[in-house]
């Protein structure tokens, strides 16, 4: 058997068939473009479900999720020392100058994150994970990001659940190739047909090696090793001894089901509820020509004709659709619910206080099951390292020792971040007024301002230890200068009273 790339996809096809025709089955009833049919394309029509109750729940926890996870005007992340490097070094928490280095290079990162719109992607990649359970990202060299759906790629994961390999399936024209590889495809590519491209990337001892194919062959210049994988497999529920995930639709596709099928019942019955048949007895006088004296009738015109000749056919299973939209109702309510659709403490507006972003993400990690840690530390954590990896090999972060310095996400109710901190040094402030001089000395009033201005994201607002230094001398020499000046002009003074009593 000739092992190439794609044979080695095509064998683990067979592993992912079962999570994607479930994905296929949570997608046509929410969203059908997210994961279309087999076989789709721009010709093809999709799947249209009879509710868009589905779609309205997965847009908005991901929208949701979003928020708490990349809250507007705030820092999703921070950058720390390990307390074994503190140790080492004989400190217990690191200097005001480190900690604004930090805080400077944390502005830089999220800064870069803004530039190249990480929450269009974030979104999309959520999207997928509530709907599918399964998502593939990628950090591309300019910093910006990938997303793949699980038709896609496949994945292959130790019991663990760390990823071992990845490859990743992509079509393309040949006259969107490369020159170079455009001369690997063989005489049976026509110029109008795609090819496909296959992405490996598999995990050895040392690192992530990864390599490109085309017709059974090694694209030029594709391989390469990299200590953090380039490629991040995410799941929404991780299941012990399986390679993909399984998304909140499914969790909720008995309930998704049950509203379509109703909503199709109750658009069944308001269309016969709403017909307006006319019925003729077979023997009425005037037969033919008073159908058509009915049918040609204007309102409120006058038709010659026996009033119990003629009758309207009604509807008679009125108590049948009440029963269904009561159903339909409970339903509806449970997944609204289900979601996070009903109840939600964020108000309506363009600025949202730092309490609601605590309760939001409170709210989220309470009812998602430990779904909302999991998925900030897995997709943050990974995005982090490799775009720090690539900003440092671009010029743009200072090139720091290995281990020295580690992103932490902030998820659950540690998503306030750094606000805390300026919460604490309010409240600390409040509590030293009033308090005498000698009490005062022993505060240390660089660390309560640096917490303060590091966590208003004003880091250049605080000076060094060495600037504040340098500050306090000149206003020495020029207290100095000022005490001088006072002492002689008092001199003069009184040299000139001595004078003019002589």
């Amino acid at each position: 058997m000739n092992d190439t790339t794609q044979s080695r996809y095509e064998s683990l096809k067979s592993r992912r068939e079962p999570f994607l025709t479930r994905a296929r089955e949570c997608s046509a009833i929410t969203i059908p473009a997210l994961l279309p049919p087999q076989g789709h394309n721009s010709h093809t029509v999709l799947p249209a479900p009879y509710q868009g109750l589905g779609a309205r729940a997965v847009v908005s926890l991901a929208s949701r999720l979003m928020i708490a996870m990349y809250p507007p005007g705030m820092s999703s992340f921070r950058l720390q020392i390990p307390s074994e490097i503190l140790i080492q070094e004989g400190k217990l928490e690191t200097d005001q100058e480190t900690e604004r280095g930090l805080a400077l290079s944390e502005k830089a990162i999220s800064n870069e994150i803004e530039r190249k719109q990480w929450r269009q992607p974030t979104h999309l990649t959520l999207q997928y994970l509530i709907t599918t359970g399964n998502a593939l990202e990628q950090v591309l060299p300019d910093n910006r990001l990938r997303v793949f759906r699980l038709d896609q790629y496949v994945v292959v994961r130790d019991m663990t659940g760390d990823v071992t390999e990845v490859i990743i399936e992509e079509y393309f024209a040949p006259t969107n190739l490369p020159d170079a590889v455009r001369s690997m495809l063989t005489a049976e590519d026509s110029p109008t047909q795609k090819v496909p491209i296959y992405t490996s990337c598999k995990k050895t001892q040392k690192g992530y090696e990864v390599h490109q194919e085309v017709a059974g062959k090694k694209v030029a210049k594709s391989t390469g090793t990299y200590d953090v994988c380039p490629f991040n497999a995410l799941r929404w529920t991780a299941v012990i001894g399986e390679d993909y995930g399984r998304g909140k639709c499914e969790e909720h596709l008995g309930d998704l089901m049950a509203v379509d099928g109703l909503s199709k019942a109750m658009l069944d019955g308001a269309a016969l509820a709403s017909r307006h048949v006319m019925m003729i007895r077979p023997n009425a006088a005037g037969g033919l020509n008073l159908r058509r004296r009915l049918a040609a009738a204007d309102n409120g015109e006058y038709v010659v004709g026996n009033p119990e000749d003629i009758g309207m056919l009604a509807y008679q299973n009125a108590p049948g659709l009440q029963v269904a939209k009561a159903e339909l109702a409970e339903k509806k309510q449970e997944i609204a619910s289900a979601f996070l659709m009903n109840s939600s403490v964020q108000r309506q507006g363009e600025r949202v206080t730092a309490y609601e972003l605590k309760m939001m993400a409170e709210e989220l990690e309470g009812s998602l099951g430990g779904a909302f840690s999991m998925l900030s530390r897995d997709m943050q954590s990974a995005r982090l390292n490799r775009l720090i990896i690539q900003m440092q090999a671009q010029g743009k972060l200072p090139p720091w020792p290995e281990g020295v310095v580690e992103p932490t996400v902030l998820t659950g109710l540690e998503s306030l971040g750094r606000e805390q901190d300026v919460q604490r040094v309010g409240s600390a402030l409040q509590f030293l007024q009033g308090l005498p001089p000698e009490i005062l000395d022993y505060v240390r009033w660089e660390k309560l301002l640096g917490k303060a201005f590091n966590g208003l994201s004003l880091e250049d607002a605080v000076n060094t230890e060495d600037e504040v230094a340098q500050k306090r001398q000149q206003r020495q020499v020029e207290q100095g200068m000022g005490a001088a000046a006072q002492a002689g002009g008092a001199a003069m003074a009184q040299q000139a009273v001595e004078q003019g009593g002589m």
